[in-house]
């Protein structure tokens, strides 16, 4: 009995979903069709193909115009409110080179929360929340930006332990160029 219930929910949500997607679906094949029925009515008098009808009903029309509103709702959701959301800052040091996983806190009207930078340096910040972003690595100077000092890049000055373990890198990488 509730696995009755269960199939009988998954059909009627689909059969919604399958309404909503015919009442845009349908109108683009009976465009195609109108158009092409023009072209070869222009050499062959005549011609006419048949069209695609959806049955009407009410019910199932409104009830695919709410999947339909529910799906477009879902991917909006999905992809546009992280990037309305959020925003992405980029931390650079003073010679312009980026900061990869520099430990970083971002404090929010909820609390502080934890991160690092990827490997080029961004991170991403909660965009209506955030009160200030603190760097807190031994590589760099710790320093904090308030919300209205907070730009798409942040600039840090290196410590003396940051600025060696640079040049160590960069003297090994170009070593591994070679």
């Amino acid at each position: 009995m509730i696995l009755d219930a269960i199939i009988g929910l998954f059909a009627s949500v689909f059969g919604f979903l399958i309404e909503g997607v015919a009442m845009v679906v349908f109108p683009l094949v009976n465009l195609v069709a109108a158009a092409l029925e023009f072209v070869v009515g222009i050499f062959v008098s005549g011609f006419s193909m048949g069209r695609l009808e959806r049955k009407k009903g009410k019910a199932s029309a409104i009830g695919g115009i709410v999947t339909l509103s529910l799906i477009g709702v879902l991917v909006c959701w999905l992809f546009i409110v992280p990037k309305v959301m959020n925003r992405e800052v980029t931390l650079l040091a003073g010679d312009g080179h980026s900061l990869p996983f520099a430990s970083i806190v971002i404090h929010t009207i909820s609390g502080d929360q934890y991160k690092r930078t990827d490997n080029a340096g961004n991170f991403l910040v909660p965009r209506f929340t955030t009160t200030a972003i603190t760097v807190k690595d031994p590589r760099y100077v710790e320093k904090t930006w308030s919300e209205a000092e907070l730009e798409s890049e942040l600039v840090v000055e290196r410590t003396v332990l940051g600025s060696s373990l640079d040049s160590l890198a960069d003297r090994l990488l170009k070593a591994g160029e070679n």
